[in-house]
């Protein structure tokens, strides 16, 4: 089934409905406060992410500590860890200059531009307003959409780490499997050899002791005989000695494979206890990025509108959007300038 046949449209009434609810909520101190400090907070998802990057960072260098002699790729695996670390650090104090341009962006947005939606009188008014709107709409806040896709860059980058790592490990696991089967299979054939020819050097040694015994006559038993039993007990002894220590190197090279395989069990463990912190980087890194592509698209939205004409400045679903708008202005702003602060005070490295 398509995406557009899932996608859920609202009606008109429905979208009304929301913006009042929001407003009505906004309206509540409470709630604004509340909303303030969700903005803030995303400085103390910073610390969490950081944290779980440092956690899998150190996981990764356990893994080499640990297993890196077996799989020695897996140093490889540490290194670009090692390189979205210093990514993330990046991108994370360049969030804390676009957090302060974007406050600047929203004071504009609210008190210039969504201020004079309630100034326009006439229609040169409107004019000037939409003309206003597309300007303002085509600026370049190029830090900002360059953070905002970084982050999701990095965001696809951490999931993409994942799953290739998950597949490295089950890859380890198929390959020394096999091994495993092959090597066993190997042993059995070489043990049922020497069951053989164990049972055709006592076999012979039975004949020539029973015919010395009965005393046999003539070159049967003195010469060819005789010598035909000696040296096919030789050949098989010689045989025996060769399959005995094929099978103590191919014993040896199963051992080793099965430790590998045990080895391999406990670093999937230890991965395993990382999975949670990579999926946390790869849910909070996206609440870095969006808000002037939001800006931009609402002010795209609100002049198409505008340009429709004067009507435009009685529809109800119009000016509730607006009113929302603003509502949301202020306590956006003065949460990105409280988490802009409190990430210059926090502990996080700044490189």
């Amino acid at each position: 089934m398509s995406s557009t046949a899932d996608a859920i449209v609202f009606t008109d009434d429905e979208k009304k409905q929301f913006a009042q609810a929001a407003i009505n909520a906004l309206n509540d101190p409470a709630n604004i406060a509340q909303f303030e400090k969700d903005i803030q907070n995303i400085g103390a998802s910073a610390v969490g992410i950081d944290q779980a990057f440092d956690r899998v960072s150190r996981g990764f260098e356990a893994m080499v500590k640990n297993h890196g002699s077996d799989f020695p790729e897996i140093a490889g695996y540490k290194n670009e860890w090692d390189g979205f670390k210093v990514r993330w650090v990046q991108y994370l104090w360049q969030s804390r200059d676009v957090a302060s341009e974007m406050t600047a962006v929203l004071k504009r947005y609210d008190e210039v531009f969504l201020a004079m939606i309630d100034d326009i009188k006439t229609e040169a008014d409107l004019r000037d307003v939409v003309k206003e709107f597309a300007n303002f709409s085509q600026e370049e806040h190029v830090t900002s959409k360059t953070m905002a896709n970084n982050f999701r860059v990095l965001e696809s980058d951490v999931v993409g780490f994942g799953e290739r790592f998950s597949a490295y490990l089950e890859a380890k696991k198929v390959q020394l499997d096999q091994q495993a089967a092959a090597l066993k299979s190997d042993i059995e054939s070489i043990q049922k050899a020497i069951e053989g020819w164990n049972a055709k050097a006592r076999f012979q040694d039975v004949l020539q002791r029973a015919g010395l015994a009965a005393g046999l006559w003539t070159l049967i038993i003195t010469g060819v005989s005789l010598a035909y039993f000696v040296a096919e007990r030789i050949s098989a002894e010689v045989l025996m000695v060769e399959a005995e220590l094929d099978l103590r190197a191919k014993k040896a090279e199963l051992a080793e494979v099965n430790r590998k395989q045990q080895a391999l069990a406990e670093l999937k463990t230890e991965y395993d206890g990382l999975k949670p912190d990579i999926s946390l980087i790869a849910a909070k890194l996206v609440i870095f990025g969006n808000i002037w592509d939001s800006v931009s698209t609402q002010v795209k939205e609100f002049g198409a509108i505008l340009e429709t004409g004067m009507s435009s400045l009685t529809n109800e679903e119009f000016r509730l959007q607006v009113t929302l708008a603003r509502k949301t202005c202020l306590p956006l702003r003065n949460g990105l300038a409280n988490y802009a602060v409190n990430l210059d005070n926090s502990p996080l490295p700044k490189s």
